[in-house]
């Protein structure tokens, strides 16, 4: 099973639907244009953990030269904060008007762990359909919630009409929606409109854009961004966070507060600073040292902690953690929370 090198996990998104052959379109004289497949608040709700890999050998590049890849992707990977976020449902949309070309349905939702073997050998994209746009064009969603898979082959789709829910079947370690673009057969990177085979361009031009202008309005660049920064009475593991982003509080008989962030894509030579204060004029202040390799995902954190048998003193707790690069804040998380007897 390949994995993501530069994180904790990476899912991998691979279209192996056995489809049926293309249902017949107009050929279009224009690319399509894609509206934001997934349901959400951008930076909110969701995030895009990792964009199509422009690295034509075993290292990986986003179509900006950056790391928000990783080997071999070939789509864009729209998170959701945890799998637990998935439970109200988070609609996956229709990019655009389409076809049914095939769907599938019936798969566990179930995170992958690192280290095992492949549980869905050749089924790596779980429940999903691909749409046929007409003229070549087609868009592939994978990773959809067990059950909730709306559309049947041979279905004619409008754009923005709901096909499921986000889920984590198939090859998934965190719950998104994996949105790919394929032209007569070719996958394609809808910020460039350029072919994946492409070399990245450290300035890109997105004149060619697949996207609609407000998707890339909200998504300007392949971004190292802060997911969310919770307090917790424990330090969660990553796989934790992304089972459930809301770990258990620390309250008037806990001897541990942490502050807790996660951060996508970041690079190496970033340096976190973390400060946390509470009562009593307690202060945690430490820049740590550069992160020594790119990480799809990172987890940062500061603590207050009392002796054995000690309780945390009550009252008010903020915490806030930044993210420098060459010297400058490009990131920051905060928050407060109050201890009461």
């Amino acid at each position: 099973m390949m994995r993501q090198p530069k994180g904790w996990i990476f899912g991998l998104a691979h279209g192996l639907f056995v489809s049926a052959p293309a249902l017949a379109g107009s050929p279009a004289s224009e690319p399509p244009r894609f509206s934001l497949p997934i349901a959400c608040e951008p930076h909110k709700t969701c995030f895009i953990q990792s964009y199509a890999d422009h690295d034509a050998g075993p290292g990986f590049r986003d179509y900006a030269c950056g790391t928000a890849a990783y080997d071999g992707h070939k789509g864009t990977d729209f998170r959701v904060l945890s799998a637990a976020a998935t439970v109200p449902g988070v609609a996956v949309l229709a990019a655009a008007d389409g076809v049914v070309k095939s769907a599938r349905d019936g798969m566990e939702d179930r995170l992958v762990v690192d280290g095992e073997p492949n549980p869905v050998a050749n089924r790596e994209c779980g429940n999903g359909m691909v749409l046929d746009h007409g003229g070549g064009w087609e868009t592939q969603y994978c990773h959809l919630k067990k059950g909730s898979v709306q559309v049947n082959k041979g279905d004619v789709i409008k754009r923005g009409q709901k096909l499921g829910d986000v889920g984590y079947s198939g090859l998934a370690e965190f719950a998104h929606v994996h949105f790919e673009v394929r032209k007569d057969g070719a996958v394609l990177d809808p910020f460039t409109g350029r072919e994946q085979s492409n070399a990245c361009e450290a300035v890109p031009s997105t004149a060619q854009t697949l996207w609609m202008a407000d998707v890339l309005a909200a998504f300007p660049g392949a971004e190292t961004e802060f997911i969310d920064a919770v307090f917790a009475a424990s330090v969660p593991t990553g796989p934790q966070l992304e089972a459930d982003h809301r770990p258990a509080l620390p309250d008037g008989q806990s001897s541990e507060l942490y502050f807790v962030a996660r951060i996508a894509n970041v690079r190496r030579g970033d340096v976190v600073h973390v400060t946390l204060t509470g009562p009593g004029g307690f202060k945690f202040d430490k820049m740590q040292d550069p992160l020594k390799v790119d990480r799809g995902r990172h987890i940062a954190f500061g603590a207050a902690k009392t002796g054995k048998g000690g309780r945390l003193p009550a009252g008010e707790y903020a915490g806030k953690i930044e993210l420098l690069r060459d010297g400058k804040v490009i990131g920051e998380k905060s928050g407060t929370m109050t201890i009461t007897r």
